[in-house]
């Protein structure tokens, strides 16, 4: 472990341009009498800048711990003070766990301090120490006295770099670290206009869960996740961080003298890094994936297309639309609703009047192999003696409670005991299950085994506003905090000073932070300040909300989509990006918003599909549902108030859908393989070019484009200047549109190519040289597209490919060995199919019908299968697009040899 103590002298740059001071209204509104109000901060040039003597000192030499080190720390100067009382003491521990991951955790020596209760999949320790790690771990400081410092490099190459401005105090954490990458993508939920941040503009960027309507600010959204990854140079070696901290935070990727850097702030918690380190982007997210837990595997139906709006009046309104969806002949596999079908937005109850006859239309649809997903909100009212789940919450004392009694407002509802009340949509004032408590989680899954069997069996489930959100907090006729430290913390971040944040607290649009939540799900009771576990609370319903899965659906995986995410949270739901807005901006940023989350660990994720606020308009909805055709959540949504925008209301735009959903159901077998293997190995399903191509710097900005995989690439009109256009960006290789079969770009270099694309034509969508993607025959269903036979498209010289198969519905059919499972392998005119799981019972029709080979020189003299010849008449060559279609009648429980003879 001597490797760990070499001394280091930091790099000239990170240690020259003083940084900005912290001050609450932010640094534009500095001046020489508010600096001097902070102890830290020094009026120079111009600017509040952060004093050089802050930061910590080594006060014994380092040793070794498990794989790692640890150190103690002190105060360089304790009268040095921003936003309330320093911890004195810190220690910092270092963990190597294997050859990619790593952690640097700073803790407060002398008082235990919250920590994120998220379990990590981690080696225990201790462990045996990385055989070959790919990074190293140095420090600036190895004798008492000296300014503590670390240095994290990945193959000699510095990735991050701790500067000694380090400010830890009780309710306010300051950290600034200098990266080696200047290609920098990730941390959320924000509304992101750019998937790569723009350095230059160094914008500081608020994380907090927030139920408020994504708009055109610099503002947080419904989830957190503060990981970040950087791709370091040409060879496209890259980094990931995450800051495991569930606070108030808030971070500013910037340059600092040229180079790029990270200022971290947070109100609470803990400093926590994990560091991943890989030879490419995707490897770096395998690696976080794995550590935050793996995605769940959604059910073959929850990938194909589906439809809500907020606003249906009754059931017949919502048979009026599946009608004329089905005279339209545009697929649809999920039916959702909105809270119109409850009774007064009252959970687990249904409008008696207007809905009633909602489980004879749910049996409706399962007739017709459509499935059907309800809305829930966390938000219990408090009608007590005529609705049972408020009843029996509180006789089973399932709600979050203020810090004490003294802090319950004088005009509490009658019968609503210590807990904390707000209104989020009901009339009557709302109640908010504590999901951290296991009396709660037992209550949850009664209630959704009582409303399942009144419902007539829904099939998913939509949990939303689990922020949680609640109206008018801190405002006139709504909830009022306390003025304690933990609703008016000493530093506000930057969610509290954004414009749409009209209360100017903490606390807007959500409960107190003076609440608390009992916890003991697992194992040792504790309870937390809903400070510090405010934005885990859509985490925590997400977690509940599966082992209701779990306890009701008989070994079904069911689909649960939440609005509010955090680290984690994929292993049990997916997402949707919330309540966006039918412009083309919201349009182009959603692309973004599926990246990011395809990072984030949330490979199921997609947006309201032609928006959700505001009217849309026929172009709009048009290019929005041919681009929503590819999220890999495909949902069309609106709000209510708003015209109808189901893609069956103008003929134009179900042309495009029929389209566009053709296609993507051809491809849904590729898709699921895809999925299976983001749920057992950690890989995503959407990526960006700069992470399939990260040795290609140029195409680093892209996000205009994504990829499926590694074979299909989209490429959105997302412009309503040039709405008939699209300039398309290719990587290096050989592209084959999927519209007409014909070679669309080959060269060893990335390029672009400008589209015309009429109104009534499909957006291109491109097959990758060197893949073979398996497909199947669409149909207006997934239940009917899963019982026709398979394709098999193959592109180039040479392909690779899979296919992964189940009944598409049980949980763990790889684990108990129920699927079926192939490769496929081409080269030299020799088509191989290796079967290497041949469970086939979950194929109607388990029969390789059909082979399409892409960029085929010239016809062949004749094309044999397993050494037979087949019929003349069963190949059919394209002089034009050099395609060749073979029509076989191959078993799929066998391997097979397919050769093209010349």
């Amino acid at each position: 472990m001597a490797r760990l103590w070499t001394l280091l002298a930091l790099l000239g740059a990170a240690g020259s341009a003083p940084l900005e001071c912290p001050l609450p209204d932010g640094p534009d509104s500095a001046d020489e009498a508010t600096c001097g109000l902070y102890s830290a901060c020094v009026w120079e040039q111009g600017g509040c800048r952060l004093a050089d003597r802050v930061g910590y000192q080594l006060l014994e030499p380092p040793h070794v711990i498990h794989t790692g080190y640890e150190l103690l720390l002190g105060r360089r100067d304790s009268e040095i003070t921003m936003f309330g009382d320093d911890v004195e003491r810190l220690t910092v521990t270092a963990v190597e766990y294997d050859d990619n991951r790593m952690a640097l955790t700073y803790r407060d020596t002398d008082a235990a301090r919250y920590e994120v209760p998220v379990e990590l999949d981690v080696p225990p320790l201790p462990t045996p120490p990385p055989s070959d790690p790919q990074y190293a771990i140095t420090l600036t400081a190895t004798e008492a006295g000296q300014t503590f410092g670390v240095q994290v490099t990945h193959r000699q190459r510095p990735v991050i770099t701790s500067r000694p401005e380090l400010i830890y105090e009780d309710q306010f954490i300051e950290a600034t670290f200098m990266l080696g990458a200047s290609d920098l993508y990730g941390f959320g939920e924000n509304n992101h206009d750019s998937f790569r941040h723009d350095l230059e503009a160094g914008v500081t960027w608020p994380i907090f869960a927030n139920g408020h309507m994504p708009g055109d600010e610099i503002e947080n959204s419904y989830g957190v996740h503060p990981f970040f990854l950087g791709i370091e140079d040409d060879s496209g070696s890259s980094f990931g961080v995450l800051i495991l901290n569930s606070n108030a935070m808030e971070y500013r990727l910037f340059l600092l003298d040229g180079v790029p850097a990270l200022t971290y702030r947070t109100t609470g918690g803990i400093l926590d890094l994990y560091l991943f380190f890989g030879d490419s982007p995707l490897e770096v997210l395998q690696q976080y994936h794995r550590t935050i837990g793996l995605p769940v595997m959604p059910p073959y139906w929850g990938l194909g297309f589906q439809l809500c709006r907020w606003g249906y009046k009754s059931v017949q309104g919502i048979r009026d639309v599946r009608q004329r969806m089905k005279a339209a002949q545009i697929p649809q596999d999920v039916q959702w609703a909105d809270i119109d079908y409850m009774d007064g937005s009252r959970d687990f109850t249904i409008d008696p009047v207007n809905f009633k006859d909602l489980p004879d239309f749910i049996s409706e649809l399962h007739e017709e192999g459509i499935r059907f997903v309800p809305i829930y909100d966390p938000t219990i009212a408090a009608d007590f003696g005529t609705y049972g789940p408020a009843d029996r919450g509180v006789e089973q004392d399932v709600f979050a409670g203020w810090l004490n009694s003294s802090l319950v407002p004088e005009n509490q509802c009658e019968g609503c005991k210590d807990y904390i009340v707000a209104k989020e949509r009901t009339s009557a004032p709302g109640l908010f299950p504590n999901f951290f408590a296991n009396r709660t989680l037992q209550w949850w899954i009664d209630e959704i085994r009582r409303f399942i069997a009144v419902a007539g069996g829904p099939d998913g489930f939509w949990i939303d506003v689990n922020e949680p959100a609640a109206i008018n907090t801190n405002a006139e006729g709504g909830l009022q905090c306390p003025h304690t430290t933990l609703d008016y913390p000493p530093y506000p971040t930057r969610f509290v000073r954004c414009a749409f944040n009209p209360s100017g607290t903490v606390a807007d649009h959500t409960i107190c932070m003076a609440s608390v939540h009992e916890a003991d799900l697992d194992g040792a009771a504790t309870s937390y300040y809903h400070y510090d576990v405010h934005s885990l609370y859509g985490w925590s319903e997400s977690r509940a909300t599966r082992a209701a899965v779990r306890a009701t659906m008989a070994g079904r995986r069911s689909l649960i989509v939440s609005r509010s995410t955090y680290v984690g949270a994929g292993r049990w739901a997916t997402h949707w990006t919330g309540d966006n807005t039918a412009r083309w901006s919201d349009m182009k940023r959603s692309v973004v918003g599926i990246l990011e989350f395809s990072m984030f660990g949330f490979p199921h994720v997609g947006a309201d599909i032609c928006g959700f606020g505001g009217d849309t308009s026929e172009h709009l909805c048009l290019r929005w549902m041919q681009l929503g055709a590819f999220y890999p959540f495909s949902r069309n949504h609106n709000a209510i108030e708003n015209i109808d925008q189901d893609p069956a209301v103008w003929p134009s735009v179900a042309a495009a859908a029929r389209d566009a959903l053709g296609l993507r159901y051809r491809l849904l077998p590729y898709l699921y393989t895809l999925f299976w293997r983001a749920s057992e190995m950690g890989e995503t399903v959407t990526r960006p070019l700069a992470f399939q191509f990260a040795s290609d710097p140029t195409l680093r900005g892209v996000d205009t484009q994504f990829l499926w995989g590694d074979a299909v690439m989209v490429a959105p009109i997302l412009d309503e200047a040039s709405m008939t256009s699209v300039n398309v960006t290719f990587p290096a290789g050989q592209w084959w549109d999927l519209r007409s079969g014909a070679l669309a770009y080959d060269a060893d270099h990335s390029g672009g190519v400008l589209y015309q694309v009429a109104l009534d034509e499909m957006i291109p969508v491109f097959g990758r040289g060197g893949a073979a993607v398996p497909t199947q025959r669409n149909a207006t269903t997934t239940a009917a597209s899963r019982a026709n036979p398979f394709s098999l498209a193959v592109f180039g010289a040479q392909a690779t490919g899979m296919l992964f198969w189940d009944d598409g519905e049980t949980t763990d059919t790889f684990k108990d060995g129920s699927f079926y499972h192939c490769l496929f392998h081409f080269s030299d005119n020799t088509l191989d199919i290796q079967v290497t799981h041949n469970d086939t019972q979950w194929m109607p029709d388990p029969t390789l019908s059909e082979i399409s080979f892409y960029g085929v020189p010239s016809e062949p003299s004749s094309v044999s299968a397993d050494g037979a010849p087949l019929p003349a008449d069963s190949v059919v060559y394209e002089p034009a697009t050099g395609m060749l279609t073979v029509h076989t009648q191959l078993g799929m429980e066998a391997d097979h040899r397919v050769v093209l003879n010349y």
